[in-house]
């Protein structure tokens, strides 16, 4: 089962990640963020569910988190081997209302992972709604000083 970690972090320290990511200890990055971040919302299901959600989110409800920060998402991505996705105050004003999680039906989110899976599983709706209310709560967390570093490794 992946994890999935919401760090708030200073944007001063984002510069850090990626040394950190260039680390030959592979966990050099996730000992960077606690060292320097808070934790910004928890989120005790299979963190591999982002890898549904982030994309569901932009495709059907036009909530595109995953553009922000691009060259230094990549470079994370890549060095790492995780799911890494850098929240900003840009995505906390343009998606926060967006994202409240009472605007959500558990049973239409579960027919999207399906769709997007081509898997039938019930309880990925609730799933997917509780890492909307970790996204939501993470975005809550932002401000033109921090970030919030999603990481699912």
């Amino acid at each position: 089962m992946a994890q999935a970690s919401f760090t708030r972090l200073d944007r001063t320290d984002l510069a850090g990640l990626t040394s950190a990511a260039e680390d030959a200890d592979p966990r050099a990055l996730t000992a960077y963020l606690a060292d320097n971040g808070t934790v910004a919302a928890e989120f005790d299901g299979d963190g591999g569910l982002f890898a549904v959600l982030l994309p569901v989110l932009a495709e059907d409800f036009d909530i595109d988190l995953e553009t922000s920060e691009n060259a230094l998402v990549g470079d994370l991505a890549e060095r790492s081997n995780a799911l890494v996705v850098i929240l900003t105050a840009d995505e906390r004003a343009e998606y926060r209302a967006a994202l409240d999680p009472e605007s959500f039906d558990p049973e239409e989110l579960g027919e999207l992972y399906a769709d997007f899976t081509e898997e039938d599983d019930e309880d990925q709706g609730a799933a997917m709604l509780a890492g909307i209310s970790a996204l939501y709560e993470a975005l809550g967390e932002v401000d033109d000083s921090h970030v919030v570093v999603l990481m699912v490794s």
